[in-house]
């Protein structure tokens, strides 16, 4: 099997439910422990009852106690040479630090996508050795489509090299060698022996599942928000926008996390929005976020009907002698002045989700072509927008909702302007659909 082979630095394994994944992974476990006498392997899930329910138990029952005994107390698998299985988590985003001094041989992850960038990057850190013995990094994981961490680990894997080509990561990246290797129902013989029925059950499921669970497509999986999300009907190339149609801007706060603007246009008469421009990145200071929105407008020669921000920029902090300071919002004023109105978003989130939904859906005839079509397009070159939309999740405790966990800071701005663009549920009264070479609109009947 390609993952238990492999000589790349990080490998994973992922895709389609049934493949064996968790299985792998112990496997690869115990054959470094016992190849490598007195290696130190960790194993991550994101809370501990899932380590439990999918490796404790199982691994107890696959090692025999003349190899290795499990320590309930320390969480740990010993080996009789010295190696030690540690199966550790990391519920909270700040329990990395748990491990801050930790150094182990080789790391594995299953379910990646459940844990966060951050959590991932500094956890390989961890991965370090001065045993004379030690053949390198070794950091596997496994995972299905969907979780908080879809977006990264698409685009640290899936999107950046072919299946089952070894590729140099970048080096702000770790610039490790890299590999995907896609998992198939069919890689389990197990499940294939003893429920040859399982892939004609499959197809039972609704067509968006099926391709996430059957055929482990990273463009889909369960607990989309944007379920019907399809880069071929919502991505279209970029055009000369008609010299008529309205332009907005949609603006996310974030410093140490992301901030998101984003442009949009808005054919007369209609309830359509073609999303042209964004602006994405941490670490940028607010005047700067503001300067950079306004140079790029500017040089354009675009005309902006308002700005609608991030309500949390009205908030004012306060100096150290109790001053309230100005908020980001009046940073932005001034840097616009003259230039374009400046407005408070609403920040009613279920709805503001319903009409996102409403704005994104769109119907197929059988052969799957649209017929009816969504009315949020996005230009090929919003990148982060592309890229994060089709990775929000569901809230499980909201499920009108997305959960905020995952990197919703782009959405979050186009959210904060069809609010205030539509201020509620987009009802147009009867219309048709012309399609042209750059998408389609939507005229009043």
């Amino acid at each position: 099997m390609a993952f238990v082979t492999s000589e790349a630095e990080e490998v994973l394994y992922g895709g389609a439910y049934g493949g064996g994944k968790s299985y792998a992974l112990r496997a690869i476990a115990v054959d470094y422990c016992l190849r490598y006498p007195g290696a130190n392997v960790a194993l991550f899930r994101r809370t501990y009852r899932q380590l439990e329910d999918t490796h404790i138990l199982a691994i107890q029952g696959e090692v025999p106690r003349s190899l290795a005994t499990y320590n309930q107390e320390s969480h740990t698998l010993v080996f009789k040479n010295g190696s030690r299985i540690f199966f550790r988590y990391c519920e909270q985003e700040d329990d990395v630090y748990n491990y801050d001094t930790a150094e182990f041989d080789m790391i594995l992850f299953d379910e990646l996508t459940g844990f966060t960038y951050r959590q991932y990057a500094f956890l390989i850190s961890r991965c370090r050795s001065t045993k004379p013995w030690w053949p390198g990094r070794r950091i596997r994981a496994a995972t299905n489509p969907g979780g908080v961490g879809h977006a990264w680990v698409k685009s640290r894997w899936i999107d950046f090299l072919r299946p089952y080509e070894i590729r140099k990561g970048p080096a702000e990246e770790g610039g490790m060698t890299r590999q995907f290797i896609p998992a198939k129902v069919t890689d389990n013989p197990v499940l294939m022996a003893r429920d040859p029925g399982y892939l004609e059950a499959l197809k039972a499921l609704p067509p968006e599942e099926y391709r996430a669970r059957a055929l482990g497509d990273w463009d889909v999986y369960t607990g989309q928000f944007f379920s019907r999300w399809n880069p071929s009907v919502h991505v279209v190339d970029p055009f000369e926008i008609p010299h008529d149609w309205r332009r907005y801007m949609g603006v996310d706060f974030g410093f140490a996390v992301p901030h998101a603007v984003i442009w949009a246009a808005r054919p007369p008469d209609t309830s359509s929005l073609w999303i042209y421009r964004e602006q994405y990145g941490a670490g940028v200071a607010p005047r700067e976020q503001a300067r950079r929105a306004r140079e790029v407008t500017v040089a354009a020669g675009e005309k902006v009907e308002f700005i609608a921000m991030d309500p949390s920029m009205w908030a004012k902090a306060k100096d150290e002698h109790g001053v309230p300071m100005r908020s980001y919002a009046d940073i932005w004023k001034e840097e616009w002045t003259g230039l374009t109105e400046i407005v408070k978003a609403d920040n009613e989130r279920v709805a503001g989700a319903l009409l996102m939904q409403e704005l994104m859906s769109w119907t197929s005839s059988p052969d799957g072509k649209p017929i009816v079509p969504p009315r949020l397009f996005f230009f090929r070159t919003c990148e982060n927008c592309i890229r994060t939309f089709p990775s929000l999740q569901r809230d499980e405790k909201r499920p009108e909702d997305i959960d905020t966990q995952g990197e919703d800071h782009a959405y979050d701005a186009v959210r904060y302007l069809v609010r205030t663009l539509f201020q509620g549920p987009v009802r147009p009264a009867a219309r048709r659909y012309i399609e042209t070479p750059h998408g389609y609109l939507v005229i009043p009947a």
